[in-house]
């Protein structure tokens, strides 16, 4: 009986550690996100003034930075989401 409740508190104490880790990298995940969608709002805000004027590659260029930035929300908040 002894060995079978230490090997429950070891697997505690594995799934504590693992959940620390997952906490990290989840905060890791959401840092990283935010700053990138900063940064494809920026590039974004740039980009749009003369859009529809652009040749073909400018404008796909912005369409795949708002496909980013609609990424990028989902990500977050699905890491706030795991966060909460």
């Amino acid at each position: 009986m002894k060995a079978h409740i230490e090997r429950i508190r070891a697997n505690l104490g594995d799934l504590g550690a693992l959940a620390d880790k997952t906490e990290k990298a989840e905060r890791a995940i959401l840092q990283r996100a935010e700053a990138r969608l900063a940064e494809v709002s920026s590039l974004i805000e740039c980009a749009r003034p003369g859009v529809e004027a652009a040749d073909d590659a400018g404008q796909q260029r912005y369409l795949d930075l708002v496909a980013e930035r609609g990424l990028l929300q989902t990500v977050i908040a699905k890491a706030k989401q795991a966060l909460a």
